[in-house]
């Protein structure tokens, strides 16, 4: 329970960054005035931070150690510089509530395809009849909130 306590608020941690990535980013970018330059220092920052908690902890891998890695795992580096160029471009036109909303229904439906059928070697967790009626009312949720913004843009 404790770990279960431990992992969700770490997420829900994670999840508070989601939006304030794209909205701090957008103010790089109108400074530097370009959403590719402001993300490219975004992940400079990124790498550097990651690596004095890394290099301390853990050294460098050893190019064994990267070549074992699935070929695949490595497109992670290119979703997450498309996630982060997305948000800074679109969050200021669009939003940080509609973008993460469309961002998290993206987010349930593939993280559930990945559950249900064990995708890139992760564990097979069914989608049960309560996770769906959950899923669903998420969903449902979004569409009610995006109906309002969209009610209210015109």
């Amino acid at each position: 329970m404790r770990s279960y306590m431990l992992f969700a608020v770490w997420t829900l941690l994670a999840g508070a960054g989601i939006p304030l990535i794209g909205v701090l980013n957008s103010g790089v970018a109108r400074g530097v005035g370009n959403p590719y330059a402001a993300t490219a220092i975004m992940f400079a920052i990124a790498t550097v931070a990651a690596l004095g908690v890394a290099l301390p902890f853990y050294g460098l891998p050893t190019a064994a150690q990267l070549g074992s890695a699935p070929p695949t795992g490595y497109a992670a580096g290119l979703l997450i510089g498309f996630y982060a160029l997305s948000a800074t471009i679109i969050i200021p036109r669009f939003g940080a509530a509609s973008f993460v909303a469309f961002i998290l229904i993206a987010q349930l439906v593939t993280s559930a395809l990945v559950d249900q059928f064990g995708l890139f070697g992760m564990a097979r967790r069914p989608i049960d009849p309560t996770k769906l009626i959950g899923l669903t009312v998420i969903a449902a949720g979004i569409v009610i909130m995006e109906i309002g913004n969209l009610h209210n843009a015109r």
